[in-house]
């Protein structure tokens, strides 16, 4: 593995995990991109994959250390029990899919046109955030619509928790499928951005947890040197938590809804591809 490939993969991972662009959805592209034009495909062997995430995952704890401190501290038990909540889907998914349907899914994570197609979903749900969030706040706090991380009940957790699950295909943007249920559920843009992430917490350390296993058992950590991995592993530590304070700062602006006008064009090649 050259250095070009894990900074170019340490990039689009650090890059589209938190934007609302889909970083499966993009190694699809870039993959069908580099067989179209007989380059070899991008390979991402799991121990950088594994590495990757766990850079993803070390930026959100950066950035939102004080509620996951006060909950650490026990400080703040009704977020906690959110996000247990919140992740009961996307872990039974993940059993399911590794216990039944490892095959198959495998099948869906490299289909192009499945990946288009959830690339367009996912610009009609970011249409659909950029209308709520410039909803009436009076207005929806009439409604009883209008609702903070202290107010969110159980049952919309879970029901944001169903939508990160769905995310598991390729081009349904994680971040973007569930700040878009949080606006549904009522929450305040800066508190549905914010539940988004860190919902991703115990969602993407569980899945590091099972993939580092998977290779403390088969006693492999691929050719990847150590010097290449640590690169990697910087480098996108620091462009997630780049793409997480820009994320924040498009919530307070308004300004999600952008991202439709890059993923309904890059949709529609796919699906023509």
């Amino acid at each position: 593995m050259v250095y070009l490939q894990v900074i170019l993969m340490a990039i689009l991972q650090g890059l589209t995990e938190f934007l609302p662009v889909s970083s499966s959805g993009h190694l699809v592209f870039l993959n069908e991109l580099f067989t179209r034009f007989g380059w070899r495909e991008i390979e991402e062997p799991l121990m950088l994959s594994v590495l990757l995430h766990c850079a993803s995952l070390l930026a959100i704890i950066c950035y939102y250390w004080r509620p996951l401190w006060r909950m650490l501290l026990g400080k703040d038990p009704h977020l906690f029990r959110l996000l247990i909540v919140g992740t009961i889907p996307v872990g039974i998914v993940g059993i399911l899919v590794k216990v039944f349907f490892e095959a198959p899914f495998e099948a869906v994570m490299s289909s192009v046109q499945i990946t288009g197609m959830m690339m367009l979903l996912t610009a009609i749900l970011l249409i659909f955030a950029q209308k709520l969030s410039m909803q009436n706040p009076h207005e929806l706090q009439k409604l009883g619509l209008r609702r903070n991380l202290k107010t969110l009940t159980w049952k919309r957790a879970l029901a944001i928790g169903c939508i990160q699950a769905l995310a598991v295909l390729p081009g349904l943007s994680r971040s973007g499928s569930t700040i878009t249920a949080g606006l549904f559920a009522g929450l305040k843009r800066q508190d549905a951005g914010a539940f988004s992430f860190l919902l991703a917490v115990p969602a993407v350390g569980a899945a590091s947890l099972v993939e580092i296993l998977k290779l403390l058992k088969d006693g492999s950590a691929g050719n990847v040197g150590l010097l290449p991995l640590g690169v990697g592993f910087l480098v996108c530590f620091i462009v997630s938590l780049f793409a997480l304070t820009l994320l924040v700062r498009l919530l307070r602006s308004r300004s999600i809804g952008l991202f439709s006008f890059y993923l309904i064009p890059l949709g529609m090649i796919l699906l023509l591809l």
